[in-house]
């Protein structure tokens, strides 16, 4: 369960659908890059972008159990980055639609983000033929402010280089563990990394 701003769930129906659809293409991105197929890949988050490839694959492992299953996880600024990251590749995915909506066969990720937003009983503007990435962008914001919530990783990042009792008095006013900006992802064997990416696709082709 993922503690989004509704409090603590599980994404179901058109939220998940669209997210999982996301998370399947990062992960297909990632192997491309494992495999050599394509240059290493940055979405613009640097608490996600730093790891090597089995160790953000790992990542995602984490909050898919998460974000569409029963585990909790202890709050951790990669973990929350991870997320973040997720509406990143969302926004890039709606992007490409835009520049050529035949690119994907069978769906359409702006109706989908629609299908999401209209789950949660979001107030929105948008209709699906809308070729203007601003707004499409405004509305993906929408939709991760809903799951995600304050990104205090990007926050808390901002007293690291200061005091490090003004980062105590953030993580504690937060209810964050201590430890929340020190978490780091495992280092991954090759047959761990196939395994992580086993379980996510058990998610995304359910």
């Amino acid at each position: 369960m993922w503690p989004t701003t509704r409090g603590a769930r599980v994404l179901q129906g058109a939220e998940a659908r669209l997210m999982l659809g996301t998370l399947g293409m990062m992960v297909d991105r990632l192997v491309a890059e494992a495999r050599s197929e394509t240059e290493r890949i940055a979405w613009g988050i640097d608490w996600f972008d730093q790891w090597d490839v089995g160790q953000r694959l790992w990542l995602l492992e984490q909050v898919t159990n998460a974000l569409f299953g029963k585990r909790v996880l202890d709050p951790a600024a990669i973990f929350d980055a991870t997320v973040d990251t997720l509406f990143l590749e969302l926004r890039e995915l709606v992007d490409l639609e835009i520049d050529d909506p035949h690119l994907v066969e069978g769906r359409s990720w702006r109706a989908d983000l629609l299908a999401a937003l209209g789950q949660l009983s979001v107030p929105h503007d948008m209709e699906e033929q809308s070729v203007e990435l601003a707004d499409w962008s405004r509305w993906i914001a929408t939709l991760a402010d809903e799951i995600l919530g304050a990104r205090n990783y990007t926050r808390a990042e901002t007293f690291r280089d200061q005091d490090f009792s003004k980062t105590q008095a953030f993580l504690v006013d937060r209810g964050l563990p201590e430890d929340y900006l020190s978490r780091m992802p495992p280092l991954r064997s090759v047959d761990e990394t196939q395994l992580s990416i086993d379980r996510i696709q058990a998610y995304v082709f359910r």
